[in-house]
């Protein structure tokens, strides 16, 4: 009796420990494992068997190597396993991730097109991340997209191949599935970007509408299903998003969108977040200020109208002082600062004068475009970023996510109209998947409506 390999509890390269198989495909099978050298989860992939599967595997791990990107799943490491019948089985150790996939959320039926159009954005900027790297995935479906506490995961980039490489494979193994596929793969064509827009657009097509334009299993459905037409989609969608997907599923593959394009589009299609009936005011900080407790009783007295007013000048000085003090280039950007320790505060008198005279137009604050430069409107929203950061009012990982796309602008290696937008939507998107606070997301927001206006975008 021959014992079974792979198996839980084995030790491949004297360092990755099985500990339990999480998927099982046609060409490989995917572990939880243990990296017992740095002592961290990891996934291992191992193929199933042939050497077919074998060569996919060096060349998954080559490719992925080139992305380094927050919406693509990374590969760690590749190495190589010894079998007990004495044969060599190449592995790949990945990121492992928690969450759901796509496929595993349509189970429960179609996703919301609010909800649809942000996932779609997130594939769309991993695809046009990967094309830029010159890696076409080539397997773009519901399986592939993980639904992660930390956002939207592209993964398995197990058939994908370098942009305008040949394919040489003649027995369709490497096509992906029937439904997804793009008819240049069935032409053996040279791999191109414009594969992964079809993807996509199946995608979107089967998130809003519960199934694939194409629903089947096999090559041959597939060509009696081309014959009589795709499924419809639902009504009620925008008609950007109805024209968007059309123009993904078309069958030249010059007639669909880049996947920067599609990405521009989906982001102007997240809807914003619920508008609030009041304007939510930051927090106090531990130490230094007060807390202001509102006055609900009715003063009867003339001591009572006379408190009345003083509460109502401190709450009046208070939130000047923090009107004053939001949007400063330097320090806290939504908390007004503390006095230095040891200076005296001065308490408002209160007296039965007049009250003050309002501030005259010459004495009004500015707006912030009037006098911004885009270098100080830049460093404005990388400071409301670290700050969210350490207040924990910002997910780490997001916070990394939207410095890098701050970086692009700061280099000139992006339109900043473009990213300002991408990063606009990006925001809404973090903050209704609860990765950052509405407070901090307000002030983020008002940062880069000042960006967009320096730039002239």
């Amino acid at each position: 009796m021959h014992d079974v390999w792979p198996a839980p509890g084995l030790l491949l390269a004297s360092r990755y420990r099985l500990v339990t198989l999480l998927e099982t495909g046609g060409m490989a099978q995917v572990w939880r494992a243990v990296d017992e050298l740095l002592d961290r989860p990891v996934a291992v992939k191992l193929p199933a068997g042939d050497t077919r599967a074998a060569h996919l595997a060096w060349r998954e791990a080559r490719l992925a190597a080139r992305l380094s990107h927050p919406g693509i799943a990374a590969v760690h490491d590749y190495r190589e396993a010894v079998r007990p019948d004495g044969s060599v089985a190449p592995f790949v150790v990945m990121e492992l991730l928690s969450g759901e996939t796509v496929a595993a959320r349509l189970v429960d039926g179609p996703i919301p097109w609010g909800e649809a159009v942000s996932i779609g954005t997130a594939v769309a900027e991993a695809l046009a991340a990967a094309h830029a790297a010159g890696v076409v995935h080539r397997d773009i479906k519901p399986g592939n997209v993980m639904l992660c506490p930390g956002g939207v995961k592209l993964l398995d980039f197990g058939i994908s191949a370098a942009a305008g490489e040949p394919d040489d494979d003649d027995t369709g193994a490497t096509f992906g599935t029937p439904a997804y596929a793009a008819p240049e793969r069935l032409d053996g064509k040279p791999a191109e970007p414009a594969t992964d827009l079809y993807g996509l657009g199946v995608l979107l097509f089967e998130m809003v509408a519960g199934e694939p334009p194409y629903s089947v299993d096999t090559w041959e459905e597939l060509a009696a299903a081309q014959a009589s037409g795709p499924a419809q989609l639902p009504e009620g969608l925008p008609a950007r998003l109805r024209e968007l997907i059309a123009r993904c599923l078309q069958d030249e593959p010059h007639r669909r969108p880049s996947a920067a394009e599609a990405r521009r589009t989906l982001a102007r299609l997240i809807p914003s977040s619920p508008a609030r009936s009041t304007i939510p005011l930051p927090e106090p900080p531990p130490t230094g200020l007060a807390r202001v407790i509102p006055v609900t009783a009715r003063p009867s007295s003339t001591a009572g109208r006379v408190g009345a007013v003083a509460g109502l000048v401190l709450v009046v000085a208070a939130f000047i002082a923090l009107i004053n003090t939001v949007g400063g280039p330097e320090g806290d950007d939504n908390v007004a600062q503390a006095p230095p320790a040891g200076t005296p505060s001065a308490a408002p008198s209160v007296t039965t004068k007049a009250a003050p005279e309002p501030p005259t137009a010459a004495t009004t604050r500015a707006t912030p475009t009037a006098t911004l430069t885009l270098d100080a409107a830049l460093s404005r929203v990388r400071a409301a970023v670290e700050k969210g950061e350490e207040l924990g009012e910002i997910r780490p990982d997001v916070a990394l996510d939207l410095m890098n796309l701050l970086r692009q602008i700061d280099s000139g290696s992006a339109e900043v109209g473009d990213q300002v937008e991408l990063l606009s939507s990006k925001v809404r998107q973090r903050l209704s998947e609860g990765a950052m606070t509405e407070t901090r997301a307000s002030v983020l927001q008002s940062r880069l409506r000042d960006l967009r206006g320096v730039s002239g975008a």
